[in-house]
Parts: structure tokens; sequence; C-alpha cells
């Protein structure tokens, strides 16, 4: 198995620029990283700007479109319930994804968006009471 790319200091540090409020960008040309993998690497870890946290999920724009010249289509809500019911019912990423039709790597991001989402939605919540 080889070597990890990234060590834990460069995603605590990310995490850390992220939540200071720094681009994907500013972070990536800071670490060696590009944006992209800042990003990954900033939604799995659940690092958000605190920009973004009030933001929650928009529906809007097209189900589907051409991104670099490869096919990319959006979760619907009806595939969003079902990937928290098979995660409810311990169902591995694997297996939603072949039941979703979707990429491992795709139906992982999409758990981890909608868990980041969640999280927003009862920050907010708890503002509002407090």
């Amino acid at each position: 198995m080889p070597a990890p790319k990234y060590t834990q200091d460069q995603f605590d540090e990310m995490a850390a620029l992220r939540k200071q409020g720094l681009s994907h960008r500013a972070i990536g040309v800071r670490l060696g990283m590009s944006a992209s993998a800042v990003s990954w690497h900033c939604l799995r870890l659940g690092a958000d700007s605190p920009n973004t946290k009030t933001n929650l999920p928009a529906n809007g724009g097209p189900m589907s479109c051409t991104r670099n010249g490869v096919f990319v289509r959006r979760f619907t809500k009806e595939e969003d319930r079902k990937l928290l019911g098979m995660e409810a019912t311990g169902a591995s990423v694997a297996q939603m994804a072949k039941q979703l039709g979707r990429r491992w790597n795709s139906t992982r991001g999409r758990l981890m968006t909608l868990a980041r989402h969640q999280e927003r939605a009862e920050n907010q919540h708890q503002q509002k009471w407090t």
C-alpha cells in the first residue's frame, strides 16, 4: 500500500484555515494541493468556512451537465431519501452506489454533503433558540 499523499498535519492545518474563512484555492496554494483536493478533504473532515455555515442547499440548476467532458447528474431528492434510508439500515457505500447506479466516490461524497447540510440546519435551529 502506498504512503498517504497528505499528512495529518496538513489535514489539521487545512481544516483550521477553512474555518478561518480561506477559500479552497487559497488553502491549496498554501499547502501545495489542488483546490479540488482541498474541497474533498474539507468535505470529508466537515471543515466549513464561517461564511458558508448558514447556507443551506438550494435546488436550482440543471439536473445533468457535462463537466470537463464527463457527464454529471445531480442527486435527486428521491435518491437522497433512499441513501439516508440505506445508511440507517447499515448498508455499505458500495451497496448504496450499486443500488442507485452511481459511483462509489459520488455516493460517499453525497452522504458527506447531506450530513453537512443536516449539521448546518441544526446549527441554524440552535442559533434561533439561543
